[in-house]
């Protein structure tokens, strides 16, 4: 009789291992679905992947516009030398 109730017991093993469509993940102690709190860490996470990756792209914008603006005053201190000396240069 003990053989009987063990096979059994290993043929419902067998038969729930991997039933439906994503497993049954209840057996396994895997009760996120059901959990109030794992929205909150799964926004949690989601929050800091954000984050960290955002940051980075800002400092790299920043730091290119910055750049930029150095840029754009040399290239406007030069043309106002040359206009000042196309102005000296008709006068005489």
């Amino acid at each position: 009789m003990a053989t009987s109730t063990k096979n059994r017991q290993v043929t419902k093993r067998r038969s729930d291992f991997g039933s439906g469509v994503g497993g049954n993940f209840g057996n396994m102690g895997l009760d996120v679905r059901y959990s109030s709190e794992s929205g909150a860490v799964v926004v949690a996470v989601l929050l800091m992947i954000f984050v960290c990756l955002v940051i980075p792209l800002m400092a790299m914008l920043y730091f290119d516009s910055l750049a930029l603006n150095k840029k754009t005053e040399r290239t406007e201190a030069r043309v106002e030398k040359l206009l000042k000396d196309l102005e000296k240069k008709e006068k005489q």
